[in-house]
């Protein structure tokens, strides 16, 4: 993970088969944090990205309302958080912090594996809300094509325990409190029907839809629904807002509005954009060409209004619509926009914490000093019989190419996984660096986190380099 004071990227380039465009109107961006590659499980398979976030968070104490964005790539990619910088662009100087959080693709797992994901991405950052300056209470979804489906099986899976997964961080919830869905497939089964002139078969075995559920739509209707939004619509869900472009020539514009109809029959709070001439892309979506054109159908307290040409489609209306979705009176402080220092990069871990237990908050950290480098313990969650703990290692005046820690827990305790590392575990361990995490410039530091059984506080470490 790498961790850095700078103002948010420009437009990352994404490519064009179900994927979104470029942001159509940059805001003035603010300073911003970002810090990239956490870690917010185990890399499945090894050395794949499809564990990873990046995160964007304004500057200020916060905490900041946070968006979980995910790009599309037909399910094709595993490194769906690589268009967060644009929304980030957008959406960081209106007080609102943003995660590019990235799923496995089609070709390293099948569904459910892409919900079990980013739920395990929303639990991590709930998890670490106050490591990140975030607010916990006001988290939402957003995605576009395959991330758009994502974004609202995230929205509206909430308590779905089926669909909860074992990846990451338990103990905590993976809801969120509003959802945005810029064209995203929902009802596999339909798509031949709404789209029969278009240049993807999707009863074909070859399919994108088909490769995430591992067999031909025809073939398995049953799991089908089971990947369908839809099918989990309820009056308890959160305000969703859906987009999508009367010209999408990718996702059929009807898979959104089945959606709509769905939500609104539920009466669930819902903002729906049909915008004419716009393709697959956010950046057409969102186009100030646009504005003017479109229809926008309201559901609000289970009645509908529809309207012509007002509000746009623009970010400071998707702002909006966050905000009142998370209840706020306004905007939310004013991120700062004055120069801070660089922080040092490090490795997050990623810890697996029993269900149904409320993370606990940190005690303070216990620094070990060794040969080259410092190894500094805290104790991150606790509970009956259990906990998780990092450790981060600081290389010393020169640089390390290898480290290794020893670990000595207290009496009774015993470590149970490591993650970041490697190790045997036990009571009185070793972990030494992974093949990747084992370069750290003179000053710089990783971090290695663990799980174990006992009592977590007064761990001794001590670190020497190589």
């Amino acid at each position: 993970m790498t961790r850095t004071r700078s103002r948010t990227a420009a437009w990352l380039g994404v490519v064009a088969l179900v994927a979104g465009g470029a942001v159509a109107s940059l805001g003035t961006a603010a300073q911003a944090e970002t810090i990239t590659n956490i870690a917010y499980a185990q890399a499945d398979p090894a050395g794949s990205r499809g564990h990873l976030l990046d995160l964007y968070v304004p500057d200020g104490p916060g905490p900041w309302p946070l968006v979980v964005w995910s790009t599309g790539s037909a399910w094709t990619s595993d490194d769906g958080k690589s268009g967060a910088a644009a929304i980030a662009q957008q959406l960081n100087p209106r007080g609102i912090a943003v995660a590019g959080v990235s799923v496995r693709s089609s070709s390293q797992a099948k569904f459910p594996a892409q919900v079990h994901d980013v739920k395990a991405a929303i639990r991590y950052l709930r998890a670490y809300a106050d490591r990140y300056r975030l607010d916990p209470d006001r988290f939402a979804s957003m995605g576009d094509s395959s991330g758009g489906w994502v974004a609202a099986m995230a929205a509206l899976t909430g308590g779905v325990e089926s669909l909860e997964g074992q990846v990451g961080v338990y103990g905590v919830s993976s809801d969120v409190q509003a959802g945005v869905d810029f064209f995203g497939p929902t009802d596999f089964q339909r798509l031949k029907e709404q789209d029969p002139g278009g240049f993807i078969d999707h009863d074909s075995p070859s399919a994108p839809e088909a490769q995430l559920l591992g067999c031909a739509i025809p073939t398995c209707r049953d799991k089908a629904q089971q990947a369908n939004p839809l099918a989990y619509v309820d009056a308890q869900d959160p305000p969703m807002m859906l987009l999508h472009g009367l010209s999408d020539n990718v996702v059929p514009h009807a898979q959104t509005q089945i959606l709509y109809d769905a939500l609104k029959a539920a009466c669930v709070d819902t903002r729906f954009f049909s915008v004419p001439g716009a393709g697959h892309s956010h950046t057409d979506v969102t186009s100030a060409s646009r504005y003017g054109q479109q229809t926008v159908r309201t559901v609000e307290g289970c009645r509908e209004t529809v309207t012509r040409g007002t509000p746009n489609p623009s970010w400071d209306t998707i702002a909006a619509f966050l905000q009142d979705a998370w209840g706020d009176a306004g905007p939310g402080p004013t991120p700062s926009v004055t120069p801070t220092p660089s922080v040092t990069p490090s490795v997050t871990p990623t810890p697996s914490i029993t269900p149904s237990v409320t993370p606990t908050p940190s005690v303070t950290p216990t620094p070990g000093t060794g040969t080259g480098c410092t190894a500094t313990y805290r104790l991150a969650n606790s509970w009956p019989g259990g906990f998780v703990a990092d450790v981060t290692v600081t290389a010393g005046s020169a640089p390390v190419t290898g480290w290794r820690v020893t670990v000595t827990l207290a009496t009774g305790a015993s470590a149970t996984q490591v993650w970041n590392g490697q190790s045997t575990g036990g009571s009185a361990f070793t972990v030494t660096n992974a093949s990747w995490n084992g370069q750290v410039a003179a000053g710089g530091s990783t971090t290695f986190g663990f799980q174990g059984t006992g009592n977590g506080e007064g761990a001794r470490v001590t670190c020497s380099a190589s």
